[in-house]
């Protein structure tokens, strides 16, 4: 069954967030002081996970990707992977900020992931603290290799690109790509509610676009377009290196017309838009007694609210609903 929106945009994607829980404090991500995380009785259970799962495999969705907070930190992730896979969704990945990640990947790779995504926006351990809050720079980086060499394919770098933080990097970067078979991928900084509440000390000032990150890395390696495969990362491989390059950007140059996805967080609220304001409590729905019938009416119902596109321009830089944190990105 094939659901759309109200533009004929078929949802296909669904970006799960299974914790809004995080070992690292990104200042792009998470507000500083004191954060209020969601109590456990709010956090959908696992077998609450199931059944939604299925209802939106029913209604179209064969692309998976488990996100945060940090995905694992959620003791059950394993289990959650395995349900998802045996729905017969084959399109299955991870983001993870890769901090306890190499201990983890037996048992993921065990439960069916075949790929994954690891953040990771500096290769210096000062800059990593003051971006993180954390010193776990060489657990992460340990979690890269042990992902390489343990198979997984592809294995992505997501680096959000900051000026006057980590823009100076970018050619570091590039250079990793050239040397190893992971796809880098550049990623413009979006603009969440820690930012719009001036909590996270970035400004509009931090943002750089992806065409001025791609003229930088064009400086160090040539790139060789691929086919389009429908990603919103257009991608490229390195004339004379092992990896790829991709950029990101949904502020910029931003990829509405063709979005396939939805996001539910770690409490069940459905989210049609990033950018946007909830759309549906499907937790509050389940806990009232809703039939499989019934929530496949509020989830259709959402998407038909689904908006054309977001309003974030690099000239209208401020947004209120969206943590990142809770949302997974």
């Amino acid at each position: 069954m094939i659901t759309e929106d109200s533009f004929k945009r078929r949802v296909s994607y669904l970006r799960l967030s299974v914790t809004d829980r995080c070992n690292l404090r990104c200042r792009y991500c998470m507000p500083k002081g004191k954060i209020q995380f969601f109590s456990s009785d709010e956090l959908l259970r696992l077998e609450e996970l199931k059944r939604l799962l299925k209802i939106f495999r029913d209604l179209g969705v064969c692309k998976v990707r488990l996100t945060g907070g940090e995905p694992l930190l959620r003791l059950e992730l394993e289990s959650i992977l395995k349900e998802v896979i045996a729905l017969g969704i084959r399109d299955v990945s991870l983001t993870t900020n890769g901090v306890t990640l190499s201990k983890r990947i037996p048992s993921l790779i065990a439960a069916g992931l075949t790929r994954i995504n690891i953040s990771l926006d500096t290769f210096n351990k000062e800059r990593f603290f003051n971006i993180t809050g954390s010193d776990s720079l060489n657990s992460v980086l340990r979690g890269i290799e042990d992902s390489i060499a343990a198979g997984l394919t592809p294995v992505k770098i997501n680096m959000v690109v900051m000026r006057n933080i980590n823009l100076d990097e970018v050619e570091d970067f590039v250079a990793f790509a050239k040397n190893h078979p992971v796809e880098v991928r550049f990623l413009e900084v979006m603009p969440t509610a820690n930012n719009f509440e001036g909590t996270s000390s970035l400004t509009h000032d931090n943002f750089v676009s992806v065409e001025e990150i791609k003229e930088r890395v064009e400086q160090r390696a040539a790139l060789i377009p691929e086919e389009f495969s429908g990603s919103v990362a257009k991608v490229f491989k390195i004339k004379e290196g092992i990896g790829k390059i991709g950029f990101i950007s949904p502020i910029s140059n931003h990829f509405c017309g063709s979005c396939n996805r939805i996001r539910l967080n770690a409490r069940g609220i459905l989210k049609t838009c990033l950018h946007g304001p909830d759309s549906a409590n499907l937790r509050l729905a389940l806990r009232q007694g809703a039939s499989d019938q019934d929530l496949k009416v509020v989830i259709r119902n959402a998407l038909l609210l689904k908006p054309e596109e977001h309003f974030i321009r690099p000239d209208h830089y401020l947004s209120q609903h969206l943590q990142m944190s809770q949302v997974g990105g």
